[in-house]
């Protein structure tokens, strides 16, 4: 049992992990630019501001997709402000880079709490987030958002997830397979990270279970080419892939594929979403579900709000390769930190116990469509029962069911919680 539980949280977030760009610090401008008090615009607001901090992995291996993420918080707290701030208050951020080192991780959460006074963590994107959890859980301050394939939101209660965490997530991608007509499901998984191999033995279940034949082949990330894998996959009639390797892993063997004549449809999640697949000929069809609304679906009230704030506040941002999936999780986060505000009446004289009780008023709350239902009972995790869905089709994404979420049976949910439970 322990063993089913372990695959459930482990196996779905290295799966994640590894659907983040990796790349060196050089080629983004976190690092200094995201340590301290963050410049944010203050609407012309006057008085004590509310204090929010956030964590985030600004540099270090996968800079390349979140090393944006204090830039796009910026930009929420200014776009707050310059709309008349949280009931009236301007929103202070203070925001971290922890390159991705628990040790420089847990330092900043206790400087972020001991000095800077946060009433909550706010958008975080650590990838080191295990390192600190405890401390932050000790002090009783809320992490409210951000990244929601993070291991904390799937069991801890002081953790608030502000989109769909990963084992609904991974059904939903199966789930998206079937729907797309496919027969067979094959999952690629590297072979750097012995713990890469539980990755099929989590999805073959639910393969299986939707009535889907199941393959798995192992690959080197830095292999020079793919050949046997692809043909191997479509020897077996593999016509689905979903793909447990970096993302530029996952565009070199989609490339190599298609060289062999074999063109599966491609099923990447949704988290790991790059500008430069929706005009790749070789994810024309791909089909993926997501943790939020599509995060270029301007046709969607909360991804206009989006994109309108970074086209303000960030100009360019959009329209460059730094635009991926990640770059709305923390907007997510900061927009359930200011649904929450607003429940509890939210002051700068208020406390995390106050952010909580704002969480726990909530009820399906979507953030006007950008999220799932989101419901938050004391002393359980949140645990969205609702995922996104869409597809790549004539260089663009798009979302499909109307941009409205899908959502799984409690039968299922039961289940899901069973094996995702401590003993």
């Amino acid at each position: 049992m322990k063993k089913t539980r372990f695959l459930w949280w482990v196996a779905p977030v290295l799966a994640a992990a590894l659907a983040l760009p990796s790349c060196s610090a050089d080629s983004t401008n976190g690092g200094s630019e995201s340590v301290g008090p963050v410049k944010v615009s203050d609407g012309g607001l006057t008085g004590d501001p509310i204090v929010i901090g956030s964590i985030c992995s600004c540099t270090g291996p996968a800079a390349a997709s979140v090393g944006r993420a204090t830039d796009v918080l910026q930009a929420w707290a200014s776009w707050v402000n310059d709309r008349g701030g949280i009931n009236g208050h301007p929103v202070k951020l203070v925001a971290y880079d922890d390159e991705q080192n628990p040790t420089t991780a847990l330092a900043v959460a206790k400087k972020l709490v001991e000095q800077d006074k946060v009433v909550a963590i706010v958008g975080q994107t650590s990838l080191v987030s295990s390192s600190w959890q405890n401390y932050v859980d000790s002090k009783g301050i809320p992490v409210i958002g951000g990244q929601p394939v993070d291991a904390p939101f799937i069991t801890d209660p002081n953790f608030f997830a502000s989109g769909t965490t990963l084992p609904v997530l991974m059904l939903g991608e199966v789930a998206q397979a079937q729907q797309a007509g496919a027969k067979t499901l094959g999952v690629y998984y590297c072979a750097e990270i012995p713990v890469c191999e539980q990755l099929p033995q989590m999805l073959k279940p639910m393969a299986e279970q939707a009535g889907l034949g199941f393959s798995a082949e192992k690959v080197a990330i830095a292999a020079p080419n793919y050949i046997a894998p692809c043909l191997a996959f479509k020897e077996k009639g593999v016509d689905a892939v979903f793909p447990g390797v970096s993302v530029e892993a996952i565009s070199r063997i989609a490339a190599s594929c298609a060289q062999q004549g074999y063109r599966p449809i491609q099923a990447p999640t949704g988290v790991s979403l790059q500008r430069a697949w929706a005009t790749d000929p070789n994810f024309e069809g791909s089909i993926f579900a997501g943790s939020n609304a599509l995060y270029t679906d301007t046709s969607i009230p909360a991804i206009k709000d989006f994109s309108d704030a970074l086209d303000k506040y960030i100009p360019g941002l959009r329209g460059s390769g730094d635009f991926s999936a990640p770059l709305l999780w923390p907007w997510a986060g900061g927009q359930l930190f200011l649904a929450a505000a607003e429940a509890a009446d939210l002051s700068p004289a208020s406390t995390s116990v106050d952010a909580i009780k704002g969480l726990r008023a909530l009820h399906e709350e979507t953030l006007d469509g950008l999220a799932p239902p989101l419901t938050f009972t004391e002393g359980k995790p949140g645990f969205p029962l609702c995922y996104f869905t869409g597809s790549t089709k004539g260089g663009e994404f798009h979302s499909a069911n109307g941009g409205k979420p899908t959502c799984i049976d409690q039968v299922t949910a039961a289940a899901l919680m069973k094996a995702l439970t401590p003993s």
